[in-house]
């Protein structure tokens, strides 16, 4: 049975192979195939195919002349550079194993800061920490810029510090980590970390040396000569597309003091569960620390980080979990630094917090795949039905194995004996991997079903006149981008259809029925899931 001892010598059982096998299992959880899901999904494979297949790169586009303009440009380079080079087929998954080759290099390269943290093996518990991170899951289980830009972020301190014994090595880091950064919707996060490269050696000695200045200096050199021609080549190719990317990039602030109140209670309430279990550590090691933390210069940095993260979503005026996002990693590192000190009360309480959740949370899993199995509980099983209307259950040999294993694992973690910080926070990791790896094991197919817009872009291909052009309501919509990834149909947009010389139009209106004069319904569908239903629509002569 689980136990706890204060005066037990700390015994560290967060072996290194639990680690690897928690981390591979965690990140197999992103790795598995299913079709695209909102919100970015399906215009990130679908910028990607268009990019592929008509080879432009500099300016993004989906199916259309109109410039595809709310994610940079970089992100879709990642994606389209590797599969134009191994020639992959299939986009969709070949831009998932990517993407958790990026999920890895995260892990890794956090796993590094947090080795030369002042703490005892601090690695393994930063990379703990992270994987069992809400936001970090949120992030990486989706296909979004958000995982990397947190690799720029990673990076970035990864570069500070290693800037002390490698300055040459660390201007190149710190440069690409710019560059990742820079793939934000604004300017916002760039702007952020060059403030806080110039503003660490005026607070701190330790930043004033000439190996800091050089990697400071060359970094910032490097990712402007690549950023300034990239925007220089934009606005040579394309004036009007580098006139729009420039606004959107700069805006940055819409500060309004009436609305303080409310940006504080949503960013307050947000970070709640945002960064759990992150904040709670932290706020451990600020009371343990206090000032103390200055002293190690990344803790510092740290710091100031979330300082000014904070101080520009606030100042940005809107309420959105984007602005706030790479709070994650300043916040983790905070939260490693005194695990070992943690009370054994605090830690008795957290632990047993984390056996609740995500016991709860694999029983409601098992549940659910036994009444898709089985019909039962009868109520559940119908409720699952009306979500995913076509997913028919098929038994899967390897899912049930895979499930047993992250199962046992878990079991295996929670059961040992004499728990302290470090192995609560080991508990946590693993039982968030027990949790995502248990769903995706048991449940993904149906979920996929579910979310999935491929049976509903199916259910319209033969209604679809292909030797006529059709239209659709405004620039770069996701009818746009799923129309064209899954049935290779280009629709025309259009500001008003009634406009439109096209016979058909193509549009996503609000889920009641709908009638135009000059046209009428020739096929209509909607996910259970969805607000909004997709029309076919044929001009009436």
């Amino acid at each position: 049975m689980l136990t706890y001892s204060p005066t037990a010598k700390p015994h560290r059982k967060d072996r290194p192979w639990l680690l690897l096998i928690t981390a591979v299992l965690w990140i197999s959880g992103a790795s598995f195939f299913h079709a695209p899901w909102e919100p970015y999904e399906p215009y990130v494979v679908a910028v990607v195919k268009s990019m592929v297949t008509t080879n432009s790169w500099l300016v993004p586009y989906i199916a259309s002349n109109y410039p595809y303009l709310d994610l940079q440009p970089f992100y879709f380079w990642l994606y389209s550079l590797i599969i134009k080079i191994f020639n992959f087929s299939d986009i969709a998954n070949a831009i998932r194993v990517i993407n958790s080759l990026i999920i890895l290099t995260v892990i890794y390269t956090m796993g590094r800061i947090g080795s030369r943290l002042p703490a005892f093996k601090n690695g393994r518990s930063v990379v703990m920490i992270l994987i069992s991170s809400v936001g970090f899951v949120n992030n990486a289980y989706q296909l979004s810029p958000n995982i990397v830009v947190l690799l720029g972020f990673a990076l970035y301190f990864f570069a500070l510090q290693k800037s002390e014994h490698m300055p040459g090595i660390s201007a190149g880091i710190l440069a690409v980590g710019l560059i990742l950064i820079s793939l934000n919707f604004t300017a916002a996060f760039i702007l952020m970390t060059l403030v806080l490269l110039f503003v660490v050696p005026v607070l701190n000695s330790q930043w004033r040396s000439l190996n800091y200045l050089i990697t400071m200096s060359a970094g910032i050199a490097l990712f402007a000569l690549i950023f300034s021609s990239y925007a220089w080549q934009l606005n040579r190719v394309n004036h009007s597309f580098f006139v729009e990317w420039e606004h959107k990039y700069t805006s940055l602030i819409d500060f309004h003091i009436v609305n303080l109140a409310a940006n504080l209670w949503f960013y307050l309430t947000t970070l709640l569960w945002y960064t759990v279990p992150s904040w709670i550590l932290v706020g451990w090691t600020i009371y343990k620390r206090r000032m103390l933390l200055v002293q190690d210069k990344i803790l510092q940095a740290c710091i100031i980080m979330i300082i000014l993260i904070l101080l520009l979503a606030l100042s940005s005026g809107r309420c959105e979990e984007a602005t706030i996002f790479p709070i994650i990693i300043p916040m983790v590192l905070l939260a490693s630094v005194e695990i070992d000190t943690i009370r054994i009360s605090i830690v008795s309480l957290l632990n047993w917090f984390s056996l609740f959740v995500f016991g709860a949370g694999g029983v409601g899993i098992a549940t659910l795949y036994i009444a898709l199995n089985f019909g039962h509980p009868l109520d559940l099983f119908k409720q699952a039905q009306f979500y995913a209307p076509s997913y028919v259950f098929t038994f899967n040999f390897w899912s049930i194995v895979l499930a047993f294993i992250i199962s046992g694992i878990w079991v295996f973690m929670i059961t040992r004996k004499h728990i302290r910080g470090r192995e609560m926070v080991s508990n946590w990791a693993s039982g968030s991997t027990f949790v995502l790896v248990l769903f995706v094991s048991l449940c993904l197919p149906w979920f996929n079903s579910l979310l999935s817009f491929k049976d509903l872009v199916a259910g319209s291909t033969s209604f679809l006149n292909h030797d006529s052009c059709i239209a659709t309501d405004g620039y770069n919509n996701l009818q746009s981008a799923l129309w064209y990834y899954y049935a290779d149909v280009r629709l025309v947009p259009i500001t008003d259809i009634n406009n439109s010389t096209c016979r058909q139009a193509l549009l996503s209106v609000a889920d009641k029925p709908f009638s135009d004069a000059h046209w009428h319904v020739l096929w209509s569908a909607k996910r259970p899931v969805d607000a909004k239903r997709y029309v076919l629509l044929e001009r009436i002569d």
